[in-house]
């Protein structure tokens, strides 16, 4: 199944959305609407409980910015271009489903921001990731300049946004940036593991942990540690948490259907 740049795979409870913009996956204006209409079709289908997004080939798991349109863009322009990437990345942050990032190869700029907003980010061992947006005159525009600190803190974030230094996978890793690295020819089947294991939690649990999560981000400290309790409370009325108690009681593994 495909939605023009994108092509979309489902395995069991899982999704795999695969850039296809060869030879680099760069993000065009048309492969963001496809990854759109692609993360639209995954959140549809009810059964699905994780997804993946990879790059198709060996050079690139995305680019960044198509550099022709780049140099056709105005204030007004790259203003509104940026606003379109950020609501269609922040699709993929905010759902409800883990996700999780398999860098098959080399993300940049725009690439690694659209890795930056999955919950989890794997890299075959030959991936290079960096934000170099400084040597082409602008900035990180989707996320960048924020999701990055997070990850490994201001200093480093600093260093790499403003110097545009692009770095290796196992310094990504060593910094937080990464939270696996494997070799390339496994990276694919190492990810599809951790989306089945992703898959057999129980999906509200899931899906009240990425609202606390990203409340942390907007309410105060004192504001999420309620929101963080109301949620628990609403777990314990839940079918899944009855469902995992009785079956760490008995010793069984839990059957999670979402109710």
């Amino acid at each position: 199944m495909s939605h023009d740049l994108v092509l979309v795979e489902k395995t069991d409870h899982a999704a795999i959305l695969t850039l296809y913009h060869p030879p680099l996956n760069s993000l065009s204006e048309q492969v963001i609407e496809a990854l759109d209409r692609g993360i639209s079709g995954v959140l549809a289908e009810k059964t699905c409980r994780c997804l993946v997004v990879t790059g198709h080939g060996e050079r690139a798991f995305a680019s960044g910015a198509d550099i022709r349109e780049l140099e056709n863009l105005d204030e007004k322009s790259g203003t509104a271009l940026v606003a379109r990437v950020k609501e269609v990345f922040g699709r993929i942050r905010s759902c409800s489903i883990p996700t999780i990032a398999a860098i098959n190869a080399h993300a940049m700029g725009g690439g690694l921001e659209l890795a930056l907003h999955c919950d989890f980010r794997v890299a075959a061992e030959n991936a290079r990731l960096g934000l170099p947006e400084i040597n082409l005159g602008v900035m990180p525009g989707a996320g960048g300049t924020q999701l990055l600190p997070q990850l490994i803190g201001l200093a480093k974030a600093r260093w790499m946004i403003m110097s545009g230094e692009i770095i290796g996978a196992d310094a990504a890793l060593e910094m937080g940036l990464l939270d696996r690295v494997v070799k390339g020819d496994v990276l694919l089947a190492e990810v599809k593991k951790m989306a089945a294991s992703l898959a057999e939690k129980p999906p509200l649990s899931c899906k009240a942990i990425k609202k606390a999560l990203l409340a942390g981000e907007v309410l105060s400290f004192a504001d999420t540690m309620q929101n963080e309790s109301a949620l628990f409370g609403e777990l314990c009325g839940t079918r899944d948490k009855k469902e995992g108690v009785r079956a760490f009681l008995e010793k069984r593994k839990p059957k999670f259907e979402g109710s």
